[in-house]
């Protein structure tokens, strides 16, 4: 059973279990089965007409509100935007930056973080990348040699995409706090399988297709009340600025709450979607889930290491994403092997050209599972 769950409820829960084992959630994970009901919802409605109703606009809210929960933030400081490239791209934009401002990014990190900030240099900001190896954690340590009285803001991923290795937040956010310096979080690692509530955190993208089991395109950005004056909606429309009777204004106002950031029509499909996973990641309980997953990917990582594999990112500390080093005689047979025994992994190339077989259960996975995939590993070595 996953997480106390039988077989039929399983099934019900997670389509995607009928069809082979998924250990792929870091990549584009498949939609809960309360997804897809509320995505088929959502389309017979609109079928008929009813795109945007006042059920719909209830379900918009719940979606503010649940997110929230799992973000440790009021449920107005969510706009429902997606993908997270877009999110952060909105803030790099948006921000009160001046001309001289420095911004700290992990040029390690995804591109969705580290291009947005890069591309500052030509307003006049100057991007600082941080200096790590590869696999390396990123502690407080690591940060505080680039900052310097002209740093307004660091980036960085709540868990690294190739890792799993989560940055000392609970030491980096106080120490940011402390000296008036933003933090920007890119969630997408985190968001439906760990902790997310980072209360130092001034702003998070994550878009829904990972661990939040949501279709692809829909997505959170929070940018807290408290900086809401300092970082203008970059993007303008009706849906965002004040517009009686859609009648556009002399004198433009900015709506409050999540909609401040949200131009025009919103991803309904989406959002039905995002909200209905989230919703069951709450049932399931979020403790719950992120202890179950944690146990699976610890099990995974001692199983590898007992065959002779190496795991990519220094230490041993709790993370959902394991990747293994590629072996000096390469992968061989193990592709055709995972998609002979129907196993969905997922295959990422690290920044010194090697192919890593990165491993990612949710809740919806079994012991029985993550031991079906050791055991394919091994006898296709």
């Amino acid at each position: 059973m996953a997480g106390g769950m039988n077989e039929v409820d399983r099934a019900k829960l997670f389509p995607v279990t009928r069809g082979g084992i998924f250990l792929a959630h870091a990549a584009v994970a498949p939609i809960s089965g309360p997804a897809h009901e509320a995505m088929n919802r959502w389309a017979a409605g609109a079928a008929q007409g009813q795109q945007e109703d006042e059920e719909v606009w209830r379900r918009v809210r719940k979606a503010r509100e649940v997110s929230a929960r799992f973000l440790g933030c009021e449920w107005d400081e969510v706009s429902l935007l997606g993908p997270t490239a877009l999110g952060l791209g909105l803030v790099a934009l948006g921000l009160d930056w001046k001309e001289g401002d420095e911004v700290i990014y992990d040029p390690l990190d995804y591109p969705a973080n580290v291009y947005p900030w890069r591309d500052l240099a030509r307003r006049g900001v100057r991007p600082v990348p941080l200096e790590r190896g590869l696999g390396e954690k990123i502690l407080w340590s690591t940060l505080l040699p680039k900052i310097t009285s002209k740093t307004k803001l660091v980036s960085l991923a709540t868990a690294h995409y190739l890792s799993g290795l989560v940055p000392e937040l609970s030491v980096i956010g106080p120490e940011l706090k402390a000296r008036k310096i933003l933090l920007c979080l890119d969630g997408i690692q985190t968001l439906g399988v760990m902790p997310t509530e980072w209360a130092e955190a001034d702003f998070l993208a994550a878009d829904a297709h990972k661990w939040m089991l949501g279709p692809v395109g829909a997505g959170v950005l929070m940018v807290r009340k408290r900086v809401w004056d300092r970082m203008s909606p970059p993007l303008l429309g009706s849906w965002n600025v004040v517009s009686p009777d859609y009648l556009a204004q002399s004198t433009m106002v900015v709506e409050g709450g999540g909609r401040r950031y949200e131009p025009g029509s919103l991803n309904l499909p989406g959002i039905e979607g995002m909200r209905a996973s989230l919703e069951l990641l709450e049932q399931l309980g979020r403790k719950e889930t992120s202890e179950h997953v944690l146990g699976l990917a610890e099990r995974i990582r001692e199983g590898a290491r007992r065959g002779g594999f190496s795991i990519y990112g220094q230490g041993e500390e709790a993370r959902p994403i394991t990747s293994l080093l590629e072996p000096t005689q390469g992968w061989k047979e193990v592709p055709k092997k995972m998609e002979a025994a129907r196993i969905r992994v997922s295959w990422r190339r690290e920044h010194e050209g090697r192919m890593l077989l990165r491993v990612s259960p949710h809740r919806s996975n079994t012991r029985a599972e993550a031991d079906e995939f050791l055991k394919v590993l091994g006898s296709a070595g």
